[in-house]
């Protein structure tokens, strides 16, 4: 599947009404052939920055556990690279181009107050601004695994 796939299926789930956290990793196992009944259960909690807390970016998060299903580990035993190497580089992309991985800063928006939710939905930030970075977010993640597969 091409990356322009990937991220019209993440696009395409965000609208159906998945979170970012949970359309980024579905979009990114969908390519990978991974189903799991955890999938996208696994990642509901992260949205909004995390449980609405507006603390790291939920696209982020999706992310994340999308480059686990491909780079995680399944034991403890030492690996030339350090084990969370592709979260670290994941967050930097992602801060180099926009400017914060906090979901608050990315959206102006504080989602533990009655104000905060009601400017995120009067400007419709959803539409606007999350699934842009949903986008975004799942493109970085298809390029860290192709580029690392190249590796391989």
């Amino acid at each position: 599947m091409h990356k322009d796939k990937v991220v019209e299926l993440a696009r395409s789930l965000a609208a159906e009404g998945f979170l970012c956290s949970e359309s980024v990793l579905l979009a990114i196992s969908n390519w990978l052939e991974i189903k799991s009944e955890i999938i996208p259960r696994i990642a509901t909690g992260f949205g909004a920055g995390i449980g609405g807390s507006g603390s790291v970016c939920g696209a982020i998060s999706g992310g994340i556990m999308a480059l686990g299903l491909k780079f995680g580990r399944d034991s403890p035993k030492k690996q030339e690279k350090k084990p969370y190497w592709f979260a670290n580089e994941l967050l930097q992309r992602f801060e180099k181009e926009f400017g914060s991985t906090i979901c608050r800063e990315l959206t102006g928006c504080d989602f533990t107050t009655q104000t905060g939710r009601k400017k995120y939905a009067d400007e419709k930030l959803w539409e606007t601004k999350c699934r842009q970075i949903i986008e975004s977010a799942t493109s970085m993640v298809f390029d860290l695994i192709s580029e690392n597969l190249l590796r391989e």
